[in-house]
This record gives C-alpha cells, structure tokens and sequence, in this order.
C-alpha cells in the first residue's frame, strides 16, 4: 500500500514540475538558447501521461479492496495548526477521485498530444505548455484534496491558469479583456465559497476539516445554517462552472487558443463545481431545498445557453454555449440527488466535448483561422477525419442512442421524472431537442453543401496525425463511455454509479419501468425532432440568416453582457475614477499630505529659534530663569 500512497502524491506532482521546468527553459530561450519545439512537446506531454498511468495505478488497488473500504489517504505534511486543530496538506483516493483522475489524465494528455501540431510555430511555444501543465496539476490538487482547504489551493490554481490561457494572445486587447472577465467573475463566485468554507469550518470544523471528519459531523448543522453553507458552496460553483448568473464568462473563454477550450470544457476547470458539490453530496443530502435550488439554477442555464448556442456563428462559441447548458444538466443531476447520474455525465461530456473541440481546432487551422461557420460548408471532402470523428462527437451531444451522451444524459432526467421533479424533466427534454437540432446545424453547415468561401476551401488539408490521432482516440471514448453505465433495462449492470457509491451519499427514489421508458422515448423523440430540422434547414446548404425579432434577441444573448455592463461594471468603474480622482488624492492622500505640512510648519516656526549664536541662547536662558522665578513667587505667595 505504501507503494499506493507515494503514487498518489505524484499524480499532481508530475505535471507541476512539467511546469516549473519547461517555465525555466522558456525563460532560457528568451535570453538566447532557444529549444526545439519537440523538447518542449516531450516534456510538457510525459508529465500527464505519467499521472495517468499512476491514476491507473491507484484505480487497480482500490478496485481490490472491499466497496466500504475503498479510500487511501495520503498525508504530505502538516500545512498548519491552531490549538489543538491540525490541517494537514493531504490526498485521498476514493472512488469520487479516481474516476475523475482517470478521464481528467486520459484527456488532458491527448488535448497535451494535440497542442503540439496545433501550437506549431507558436513563438511561446514552451510558456504555453508550462501553463497547460500547471492548469493539469491545479485540477489534480483540486480533485485529490482531501479537504475543503487543499481543494481550495487547486481551486484557485485553475482559476489563475484560466486568466493566463484565455489571455495567452495578449496582444489583442479583447482577448486580455476575457482573461479578465474570467477571473473576476469567478472571484466573485469565489467569496460566496469562501463564506460558505467559513461557516462549515465555524458549525463542525472543530473536529477536523477533511471530508471524512466533515461527514461523520454533519449531522450536527441546523437545517438554516446547512441551507446558508450549502447555498454558499453553490455560488462558488456557479462561477466556476459557468452557471446563471456568473455564465457570462465561458463564452468569452474562447479566446484562447483551441486546445484551452477543450481543456477548460471538457476535462478540468468548468467540472470542478460539479465535483464540488458531488463530494459535499452528505450537506446537499441533508437540505433538500438547496439540492432544488442547485436544480432549478441548472435547468434553467441549460435551456438560456441552449437558446443561445442556436443563433451563434462562432463555431467555438457554439460549443461553449453547448458546455454551459450541459453543465446545466449535470448539476440537475447533482441537485436531485442523483449524484452519481451527475458526475456520471461530467465523464462522458469530457469525451466528446473534447472531441468536438479539438475538432473544431482542426477545422479552424485548416482555414487559416476562420471561426465563422458562414464562411465554410463542404468539408467532408477536405477533412474526412475530422468530419467523422465530429461527427461522433455530435451524436454523443445530441443525444443519439447508442453514443455515450445519450446513456448519461437520459438518467439524469430520468432521475428527475421518477423524483417528482416534472417540471424540470419537461425543460430537460425541450433542452434536449434544441441540443440536436444547434449541433447539426454546426455540423451540416461546415461540413456538408458548397464550400461558401472558395480560396480557403481550396488550401484546405486534413491536419497532422499528431491531431487526428487524439480525435480518434476520443472518438472510441464518445461512443463507448455510455456503455460503462448501462441501466438494468438494457442489460447492464450501472457499474460506474456502483463504483461511485461508496463516495456519495444517494437519496433520489427509482421509478417503475414505465417511468424509465416514457424518459428514455421522450429523450429519443427530442433527439429525432431536433436533428430533422437542422437536416431540412441546413443539409443542402443555406445562406446566412438575418434575425429578427426574438430569434435576434437569443442572437445577441439576450443582451446579458451589455446589461452586466451598464449595471455593474460602468457603476463600478465610474466609483473607481472618483476614488482615484477625489477620494485618493484629497482624502486618504489629503491626510499624510496635511500631517506632513504640519511637520513642516512646525520645524519652520521653530527654526527662527535656532540661529547658532551663544549671546542669544543666553538671553533666551536669561528669559526663561526669569519666567520660572516669576512662576516660582506667584506658586508660594499662592
């Protein structure tokens, strides 16, 4: 076991010294001794396939021990202590963490393993894959904590490694401007978590803050005080993973290069609020009302970004329109307490949404870095295997039986029709129509028809194998992940939400098998009727469209940005220059400014005292006696 132990340490630690070592070599090449792209591909990719392979590891020796004793704890050190409190800098292997080991590894190698034909030529080449490794090992910290604290560290991490990405082409302005946006909207979800973290620490932190000794005393919170924790928690969550009203950000998020995409999409940052509250699963459990809350806000972002991704042009904006409102349906997932239903569609999502956006990466490279779908059409002929695989992805996306989305995406609403929650499961549905029918607009309109731009459709090639192969890979996973998770019905077994039991704490009740097959017919018929219209809308080609009325409004994202900023950030900025400009230099300035004078004052009147002549210290001797005597004879007349 011990064995066990010392890899668990280096699953995080690998990729963090990826990082640090391919940091320095890029700050050796600025000052002269330039490195071949190939070193720094090699060494930026061994760290995640290695934390793979170790994750692997850790999987086979929890897969030995009985289901109630599968954990390993690993204390690195103690970080600090207070009384009798210890926090230790610590990792635990359970269930919950393993598996997110295994696809966060599996895809951030194979997005690592795409970046190098895709960043080819990039001048920072070996600064883009120190900020990609340390992104890695940020969420390998975040998922391996064992601990709110050690999460928190890993938290903050992907946040940082976000704004360096997103911002990675930093000499367009608008791109710096989204780097920013990221990261200031999740420090605003941040403080809501932080409160959240404070108040747990404050109600059952005293008996120790790591998720066993947290479970073991949850019992001891009030139901207001467990609905503000939990409710608090969420908002950390919403910025993190892009969900009503800290959305706004993600979509912004594309500005960086195509393999950030995938991998802020897929495998690593926007899961982490899931995971979250996954692994908080025995607060949620207890408060009922914040798991319908956490619902709600999920349904609620995945049919707005739903809308949205059906009017959008930018084929990376689609996507991430596409994450956010899958992000919606996981936490729908972890709101009605089917925990593993939830997480279970974090692992399929990163599949195929990271194929599709390494796809989109191929389809944009081959055109010269054009993201407009208007001004492609036709490249099935030009890139087969970016088109197949796509293709795949898509299906997955959409839904589409026996694709590994369809499987997961089709419990979680089930999930919510056999909880009573009718509602949501309708919305569901709907959102699943529109789910099809956006991404095979994508997919007919860049693939299929006449090319609508004819210079680059002509220089247009499929990509290197160094990208077709990653896309291959992730297309088996697409395709078969579903199939890990097969419902009784289907013949199988549900191995993944029986591996995940013993990490969560599942309270949602099972349905009749009439309840299953009206979930599962209704998602298919959602499916069916969403790819029928995009297929006679778009497959034999069309022309841009023109907007108007409220198909114009969802164009323009229902103007939420432009409302933020007429709200928030002028109000926030016009505060910020009278500060700067009044309150700053007259007030906080004014203060040290007026003491100083006063000083100055001071030493001027006292310097007329100071001349430097002894026949004057004299007279002022003389002076001075004659004061104290007069003083003296006035004291004892008294």
């Amino acid at each position: 076991m011990e064995g066990n132990l010392i890899s668990l340490g280096f699953i995080p630690l690998l990729p963090l010294t990826g990082a640090l070592l391919l940091g320095l070599l890029h700050l050796s090449g600025r000052r002269g001794r330039r490195f071949p792209e190939r070193v720094y591909g090699i060494i930026g990719c061994i760290g995640p396939i290695l934390s793979f392979l170790l994750a692997l590891s850790v999987f086979f020796s929890l897969s030995s021990l009985p289901a109630g004793q599968r954990f390993l704890s690993h204390q690195v050190y103690t970080w600090f202590s207070v009384g009798d409190l210890k926090v230790n800098m610590g990792f635990l292997a359970d269930p919950l963490s393993v598996l997110m080991l295994l696809f966060v590894t599996f895809v951030g190698s194979l997005i690592h393993i795409y970046s190098i034909g895709y960043m080819a030529g990039d001048t920072s080449f070996g600064k883009f894959f120190s900020y990609l490794n340390l992104f890695l090992g940020s969420m390998l910290i975040l998922v391996l904590g064992d601990g709110p604290l050690v999460l928190f560290v890993g938290w903050e991490g992907v946040g940082l490694c976000s704004y360096l990405l997103i911002s990675y082409y930093c000499d367009d302005r608008s791109n710096v401007v989204a780097g920013n946006k990221a990261f200031i909207v999740n420090r605003i979800g941040d403080f809501g978590f932080v409160l959240g973290l404070t108040f747990l620490f404050w109600a059952i932190g005293a008996g120790g803050f790591d998720y066993l000794s947290l479970q073991a005393n949850a019992h001891l919170l009030t139901p207001t005080l467990g609905l503000v924790i939990c409710l608090l928690l969420f908002v950390g969550a919403t910025g993190k993973s892009a969900q009503i009203p800290l959305y706004v950000w993600l979509p912004d998020a594309m500005a960086g290069p195509t393999p950030v995409s995938a991998l802020i999409h897929a495998a690593t940052m926007v899961t982490a609020g899931v995971y979250m509250v996954a692994r908080f699963s025995f607060l949620y459990a207890q408060v009922e009302i914040a798991g319908l809350v956490v619902a709600w806000v999920g349904i609620i972002t995945a049919l707005i970004a739903a809308l949205f991704g059906m009017f959008q042009n930018d084929i990376k904006k689609i996507l991430a329109y596409s994450t956010v409102s899958q992000l919606g349906y996981m936490f729908v997932g972890v709101g009605v307490a089917a925990y593993s239903a939830g997480i279970f569609h974090v692992f399929t999502h990163a599949f195929f949404k990271a194929l599709l956006f390494l796809g989109a990466g191929s389809v944009i490279i081959a055109l010269h870095h054009r993201q407009d779908i208007w001004q492609m059409g036709g490249l099935k002929r030009k890139l087969p295997i970016t088109y197949w695989t796509m293709l795949i992805g898509a299906l997955a996306l959409a839904g589409c039986p026996p694709f590994a989305g369809f499987f997961s995406k089709d419990e979680i609403l089930y999930a919510a029709l056999a909880s009573g929650h009718t509602g949501i499961w309708l919305l569901g549905v709907l959102v699943a129509g529109f789910t099809a029918y956006y991404t095979f607009r994508l997919i007919f309109v860049v693939f299929h028809g006449t090319p609508r731009e004819r210079e680059p459709y002509d220089h247009a090639h499929e990509s290197p194998k160094v990208m077709t192969v990653p896309l291959l890979v992730l297309a088996v996973g697409a395709f078969f992940a579903g199939f890990l998770n097969l419902p009784a019905l289907f013949g199988g077994h549900q191995q993944v939400s029986h591996w995940l039991a013993p990490s969560l704490t599942e309270t949602h009740p099972h349905g009749s098998l009439s309840t299953e097959l009206m979930a599962i017919g209704a998602s298919i018929l959602a499916f069916l009727i969403g790819i029928t219209v995009a297929y006679r809308k778009f497959a034999a080609g069309a022309e841009k469209p023109s907007y108007q009325g409220f198909r114009k409004f969802a164009e323009h994202k229902f103007y939420v940005d432009e409302f933020y900023d007429a709200v928030v950030v002028r109000p926030y900025r016009t505060a910020g220059l009278m500060i700067h400009r009044l309150a700053e230099p007259y007030l906080i300035d004014g203060v040290v400014r007026g003491v100083a004078w006063l000083y100055r004052m001071a030493g001027l009147a006292f310097k007329v005292l100071q001349v430097g002549y002894v026949r004057v210290y004299a007279v002022y001797m003389v002076i001075g006696l004659s004061i104290m005597s007069l003083l003296l004879s006035q004291s004892l007349n008294f």
